[in-house]
Order: C-alpha cells, then structure tokens, then sequence
C-alpha cells in the first residue's frame, strides 16, 4: 500500500511540472519553444550575384593592368626624354669656344686669300643666279638668301666645324648676313662673311673670278 501510494505521488509531480512548463511557455515568456518544428525559409541565391563579382573582379583586374601599362609607357618616355636631354647636354659640352665663333666674323680680302688655301674650306655665293652666273670667287656654291631652305638638305649634312666664307655683292649688301645665320640656326661653327664681297674681289685684282 505504502509503495502504491509513492507512485501516486510521483505521478502528480511530474503531471503538476508539465503542467506549469506548458503554461510559462505559453504564457510567461513571449519567444517560448514552438512544440511543433516550423519550415525555415531561406532565399535561394540568384547565379547573377555571381556573374556580377566576376564581372566586378575582371573591371578590376583590367583596370589595373591598363593603369600599370600607362605608368610603363610614361617611364619609358621620361626615360626617352632623359635621354634626348643627356645627349643634347652631351654636344653641349663637345662645343668649344676655341672651336669657332658662335656669331659670324668678317674677314678681308687677305684673310680670305689665307682661308682659300685650305682646300676643305667651302666658299657660298649668297647673290641671286644671275648676278653668280656673271661671275663668282673660284669654286664657290650658289646658295641664293631667298632660296636657302631649298639647299638645307645638302648643307646639313656637312660637318659642323667645316670652315664656311659668305660673300654676296659687298656694301650694303644683307644677304651674306641672312644666310651666315641660316648657317649658325643649322649648327655650324665657324661661319665667317667677306664683308667687301663681290666687288671687293674684283677690286683687288682677281678679276672677274670663274
């Protein structure tokens, strides 16, 4: 009797505690534990998302390549230009002042008898073609002032240190001084004008020339 009346006992603990658990769950607290599982909902990822990160990193991924590219090519051109800067300061530096005048000189009919005995010094005409036709200083070349960009080609590629004489007709004469600074513009150095010309030549004896 007494082990029956244990069980009873027993019975209505465990009843009376489900009893109170049900009722706090329900009522005592407002995120109580669902008895029955509900269905969670997940949103599904779309392939898009992903697309667009690829997207994302292959923008990327070229814009920085073409970034890098761009800094290539501008140290390639500093460098270039360095380049062009050290060779320029380069002949610069090979140019001395002993080697010529930087501004055209004039010289007389006895310096240029002197001059005329180095066979590589070149004498120029600088008097139109008919006037040189009439008669010219011996083996000198017909560059007319007003035609000097014509013979640019053929003068540029002569040595800059080559001794060059100017002449035209002497007085008032200019254009021995245009082409003289034609001569400098191109880089040669020792430049030089018979400032007496033509008609000093002729004056002095040497007759009519060639």
């Amino acid at each position: 009797m007494k082990s029956n009346q244990q069980l009873k006992d027993i019975a209505f603990i465990l009843g009376l505690s489900m009893i109170l658990a049900l009722w706090f769950n329900f009522f005592g607290h407002s995120n109580g534990i669902s008895l029955i599982r509900e269905k969670q909902e997940v949103a599904i990822a779309s392939d898009d998302e992903f697309l667009l990160i690829d997207t994302a990193s292959t923008l990327t991924a070229d814009t920085v390549k073409v970034a890098i590219d761009s800094v290539s090519l501008m140290k390639k051109a500093l460098q270039d230009s360095l380049k062009n800067v050290k060779r320029l300061q380069d002949s610069l530096k090979n140019i001395s002042v002993e080697s010529g005048p930087i501004k055209a000189k004039s010289i007389v009919y006895k310096q240029i008898l002197q001059l005329l005995k180095d066979p590589n010094v070149l004498v120029i005409d600088a008097r139109n073609e008919h006037e040189f036709a009439e008669g010219h200083i011996p083996n000198a070349k017909h560059v007319f002032a007003m035609e000097f960009e014509q013979h640019i080609p053929e003068l540029i590629a002569l040595p800059k240190d080559k001794r060059i004489i100017v002449y035209c007709g002497g007085g008032d004469c200019e254009l021995s001084h245009d082409v003289c600074n034609g001569l400098i513009g191109l880089g040669f150095q020792k430049v030089y004008i018979y400032i007496g010309g033509w008609e000093d030549w002729k004056k002095n004896g040497s007759g009519k020339g060639v």
